[in-house]
């Protein structure tokens, strides 16, 4: 599975958690902040070799990955292409003109999408769920419920792609191939969605009844097995991070 905890001895591997969310945190603000295609490329691809040195992520996870995302990103590039208004004109073709500023903003938003959903993955790879709660209600002293309602949709996300590998297993030794044509695969890809989604719900409600069943949140403190030592040199890099990231802001 491509989005789940794996564990390793990388750059992120050894960081705690909480430094881990502060960099995620002003990765993405500073994504947001890039309006230039230009630099959104310039940012993604400082993304993709963090990622690849600092996570030990392989060519072939980071290449997935690019791929799974740019099912929604291609679509947005070429709509926000055509509809995205400007001075400076490329092709007019009747009620369609692409220009320069609406290339610039389609391909900041699309790169920035890529950005957003890579660093993601590399948090979610890197980090270990139960040390995440661990750390979220002791340092942070967020509720415990509300914590491990974090680490159980981290984990939710690796089941919900084993629930569609199996469904597109099952359909094919059934015999049933993808269809062809445009309205055909939009059919096809409701019904795979519905599925995935109904089976989702039955792991939530299985997931719910258990811990009812075990009498979870009943007591207003928990104790944690995992402790996680917070190593200074994270906390400064993250730190450092965070007044890189508001330099930037004041300067753009």
């Amino acid at each position: 599975m491509l989005i789940q905890f794996r564990r390793g001895s990388s750059l992120f591997h050894r960081y705690d958690p909480l430094s881990k969310l502060v960099i995620l945190l002003c990765t993405a603000v500073i994504a947001m902040m890039l309006d230039q295609a230009w630099q959104q490329g310039v940012f993604l691809l400082l993304c993709i070799g963090t990622a690849r040195f600092a996570g030990q992520l392989s060519w072939r996870s980071l290449l997935l990955g690019i791929r799974l995302i740019a099912v929604v990103a291609i679509p947005y590039f070429i709509l926000t292409g055509l509809t995205v208004k400007g001075e400076t004109v490329w092709l007019h073709w009747g009620p369609l003109m692409i220009t320069t500023e609406g290339l610039n903003a389609a391909g900041a938003m699309t790169l920035r999408m890529f950005t957003l959903f890579l660093s993601s993955m590399v948090y979610i790879v890197t980090t270990d769920p139960r040390e995440l709660v661990a750390e979220l209600n002791r340092r942070l002293g967020v509720p415990y419920r509300f914590a491990f309602g974090i680490s159980a949709a981290l984990t939710f996300i690796p089941l919900l792609e084993q629930e569609g590998a199996q469904i597109r297993a099952a359909q094919q030794v059934r015999g049933h191939q993808p269809p062809k044509g445009l309205m055909g695969r939009i059919r096809y890809a409701l019904a795979f969605v519905s599925s995935v989604l109904l089976n989702a719900l039955r792991r939530v409600q299985q997931t719910a009844g258990a811990m009812e069943a075990k009498g979870f949140g009943a007591y207003p403190d928990r104790t944690f097995r995992q402790t996680v030592n917070i190593s200074p040199m994270h906390v400064i890099s993250a730190f450092a991070y965070v007044l890189l990231t508001a330099l930037l802001g004041w300067i753009a």
